[in-house]
């Protein structure tokens, strides 16, 4: 255990499950905060329209129909991110993935309390992420609704309980979604909104972030991952971990055709060949 991160193991919104009073398994003890997440991350997205257009004015309202679909949907993504941010901290510092060296089966089927509820909250997200992808199908595309559905499976096997220890390690992707959400938001509000200056700052930050959560920690922690894998392959139903691995293999690919493409037009824009707005918005298109 690290004495440099906090440790919590018990999961303080359990107590509040209406029923059942003895339940057989994860999701029976935890059904109430799948339920809690997917309904406040639904109320955060309807909340946003009186909101933003109580902070932002004419900015807001003038925009697409589209555009304020889009815009609402990442300011959830906003809130999900920050709260996925502080409860993986935390997490990280689990006994069961902690100690994975010594004790590698547990690393993956291991499970805790906290463990759960993250599970939970992160599942809820997901939940509420396919049914926008599925609604608004024409406007996000096949791409976001595969990763909600791959993100639904990786964190419901949590449940199983598979994985639960690594929830925390891939939530640190997280750490380049606000800047991912700063950076869609400077590209479709109108111009004098954000200064160029901070637009730039902002995108080398996204670009510097992305790197080291998605490509370097994200190659590293599933290679790690799938390590652990082959001493509990007996144990689990063979099929999951080849799906966990698949899924996070073509995640890993896909960052890193997006960084080549950021980096593309980073050097774009600093040869002076699109302006600070232009090349934000072709950010926007690839990530």
């Amino acid at each position: 255990m690290s004495t440099y991160l906090p440790t919590i193991i018990l999961d303080p919104f359990e107590k509040y499950r209406p029923f059942p009073e003895n339940p057989k398994n994860l999701l029976e003890a935890h059904w109430h905060e799948i339920l809690g997440s997917t309904i406040f991350y639904f109320l955060i997205q309807y909340l946003s329209k009186p909101i933003s257009k109580l902070i932002f004015g004419s900015k807001y309202t003038t925009l697409k129909p589209s555009t304020k679909i889009n815009f609402d949907v990442h300011i959830t993504s906003m809130v999900q991110c920050f709260i996925s941010i502080l409860i993986l901290v935390p997490h990280l510092n689990n006994p069961h993935f902690q100690n994975r060296n010594n004790d590698p089966i547990n690393s993956l089927l291991g499970y805790t309390p906290f463990g759960t509820l993250i599970c939970s909250l992160s599942v809820g997200y997901f939940i509420w992420d396919l049914v926008v992808c599925l609604k608004y199908y024409k406007l996000f595309g096949i791409g976001f609704l595969l990763h909600a559905i791959a993100a639904l499976f990786a964190f419901g096997c949590g449940f199983i309980p598979y994985c639960q220890p690594w929830a925390g390690a891939f939530l640190s992707f997280e750490l380049s979604t606000p800047f991912v959400n700063l950076n869609w938001f400077a590209s479709h509000l109108p111009a004098g909104t954000f200064s160029d200056k901070f637009v730039i700052i902002n995108g080398l930050l996204l670009i510097i972030v992305f790197f080291f959560v998605r490509i370097i920690w994200g190659i590293y922690a599933v290679i790690q991952m799938g390590i652990d894998m082959t001493y509990s392959l007996n144990q689990i139903n063979i099929l999951i971990p080849i799906s966990i691995l698949l899924m996070n293999t073509a995640l890993n690919l896909l960052n890193i055709f997006w960084f080549y493409k950021m980096i593309k037009i980073a050097k774009k824009k600093a040869s002076g060949k699109s302006s600070t707005k232009q090349s934000s918005k072709e950010i926007d298109k690839v990530d």
